[in-house]
């Protein structure tokens, strides 16, 4: 069984006050199959990108569901990741050809797996405020190549540079495509950050007055990288499957779906998982009597075995109520590292019973 329906059956019986000492194996297990090594905890989490808000709010494609709609590349696995540079800012410096800021740029990939596929990586550069004055500025990205990091401040020829872009502070945010560069580092363990350089520009008018020119620049005040991934396991497409049958009544022990809401904020799971805050996961039960009708949508081997079991009761159980159609839903949360994740989960809903 799936671990998501593993994880839903132990928290039912919970709820219909059954013995609950299986749940905390089972949490584990669902963690586990969300990239997680444990609840998270989050303590300062970025604020959560407005893009993946967009992602979330439109839903999963059921036709397509391992395409996340506005990057047009395939994927069910969206990551927004904090920088994590250790190295302090750095300002205005006369002898480096008007070096305004320099910062070292690191974002810890270790919770993309092998069984992944990186489509995507974006790098995002924001600043505090922006302003339309005449100013133009350079940055500079750097790929460290072969080096220990204490030794990346000196040795510039050890560096790869990627981009070099001039731009004025209107810009509120910078966006670069560090696809190749990402795919590298989830796929080895040759993650050495990068190395990002912002120089007033030579060209510019004001050049001579380079400290009040760099305190613009000052506002420099966050960097994040977007990676969508792909995990096939979880690309199942889906026919969307209108019943011609009427709706009959039945009897309420007979097979059929429940109504099950799951509140994540009952399960301790809310100061981590930011959307949604619960939703209908529903579950099976009741019987499979004998003669199964096409409305219980019984198997070959179930319709024969509630044969058996009307000739021989005590020796054959009748079939069980079981899920035979479920859904995925979109889960918008903070990992372990504080870094915010969308992802399309697969199992969660169940939609539609049957005996089995």
């Amino acid at each position: 069984m799936d671990t998501s329906l593993l994880f839903i059956s132990s928290l039912l019986s919970c709820l219909l006050l059954v013995d609950c000492s299986e749940l905390p194996y089972q949490e584990r297990m669902l963690l586990k199959a969300l990239g997680l090594n444990g609840r998270p905890s989050p303590i300062a989490p970025d604020p959560v990108p407005k893009t993946l808000w967009k992602i979330f709010e439109k839903g999963i494609n059921a036709e397509n569901p391992c395409s996340m709609e506005g990057f047009q590349v395939p994927g069910n696995i969206v990551r927004s990741y904090k920088d994590q540079g250790r190295w302090p800012l750095s300002f205005t410096d006369m002898s480096q050809e008007s070096l305004c800021l320099k910062k070292h740029l690191f974002f810890n990939l270790s919770v993309v797996e092998s069984k992944e596929q990186v489509t995507l990586g974006q790098l995002e550069v924001k600043f505090k405020h922006n302003t339309y004055q005449g100013q133009e500025f350079q940055i500079r990205l750097y790929h460290p190549l072969r080096m220990a990091l204490k030794s990346m401040r000196d040795h510039k020829t050890n560096r790869k540079l990627l981009f070099a872009q001039s731009f004025r502070l209107h810009h509120k945010s910078l966006s670069f495509d560090l696809t190749k560069v990402t795919q590298d580092w989830a796929n080895t363990n040759n993650n050495m950050g990068l190395i990002l350089e912002i120089n007033a520009n030579s060209n510019s008018s004001v050049v001579d007055h380079l400290y009040s020119s760099c305190e613009q620049i000052h506002s420099f005040i966050h960097a994040s990288l977007l990676t969508v991934s792909l995990d096939p396991a979880h690309c199942k497409a889906r026919r969307i499957r209108r019943s011609t049958e009427p709706s009959l009544p039945t009897p309420s022990n007979i097979c059929k779906k429940r109504r099950l809401y799951i509140d994540f904020k009952d399960v301790g799971w809310q100061n981590w998982v930011i959307a949604p805050r619960g939703y209908m996961a529903n579950y099976c039960h009741g019987e499979c009597p004998y003669p199964l009708t096409e409305m219980l949508k019984g198997t070959n081997h179930a319709v024969l075995q509630t044969l058996v079991h009307s000739i021989e009761p005590d020796v054959t159980p009748l079939p069980c109520c079981t899920p035979i159609k479920l859904s995925p839903i979109s889960m918008l949360y903070y990992d372990n590292n504080d870094n915010v994740v969308l992802r399309h989960y697969e199992d969660m809903v169940v939609d539609e019973c049957g005996c089995k």
